[in-house]
């Protein structure tokens, strides 16, 4: 599958969106999230920005799920983050370290995929993980980029997956949730929020 020439529900909404957005992409099936990773990246590419995919997975592994999709992975950044980043306690630090070191030598405008805490299979990495979010979303202007953070949601810690589904949905603008293309969805998150 080419994320390109691929039909698929979210793709119409993906390829609406302008300026700097923060966005969630929820997934429990690799495929579909590398769909919608790929289009994201691809339009950026198309529009002149610079492009950066940063993760703690193997670098190669990475490039070859996005060339698979039909992106030119020597057209954007893959930044290699430490496992470790869920022993920072502080976020901010963290995620202005990773937009200095990930961009250095790029122009702007910049546009992100990545997720900086992988671990959501336990209590403690998920609460971590919530924190990273809310102290992105709360400083999102200051980093004048779009960004979209992904995960995987078929092996999260189950008695915590309400408050952090919520969490994220409260800490994104725009929420898309690739699984089977009848089961695909993308929407602002502001629509679940209720009028005051």
């Amino acid at each position: 599958m080419e994320a390109e020439k691929t039909s698929y529900r979210p793709f119409e909404y993906l390829d609406r969106m302008e300026g700097n957005n923060h966005i969630v992409l929820l997934y429990d099936n690799l495929k579909y999230a590398d769909l919608i990773i790929a289009r994201y990246i691809f339009n950026g590419l198309k529009k002149g920005e610079s492009c950066i995919f940063f993760t703690s997975d193997n670098l190669e592994k990475v490039r070859k799920r996005l060339s698979d999709e039909g992106i030119d992975v020597e057209s954007l950044r893959i930044y290699q983050t430490e496992r470790d980043n869920e022993n920072r306690p502080d976020a901010l630090s963290l995620l202005r370290t990773i937009r200095e070191e990930a961009t250095r030598g790029m122009k702007p405008p910049y546009r992100f995929v990545g997720r900086t805490i992988t671990d959501t299979e336990t209590i403690e990495g998920m609460k971590l993980g919530l924190h990273v979010e809310k102290t992105g979303n709360d400083h999102f202007q200051e980093f004048d980029c779009s960004q979209m953070c992904y995960y995987d949601i078929s092996g999260i810690e189950r008695s915590m997956r309400d408050e952090w589904i919520k969490g994220l949905l409260n800490n994104h603008g725009h929420v898309i949730y690739a699984s089977e293309p009848d089961k695909a969805v993308a929407f602002e998150t502001d629509l679940l929020h209720e009028e005051e």
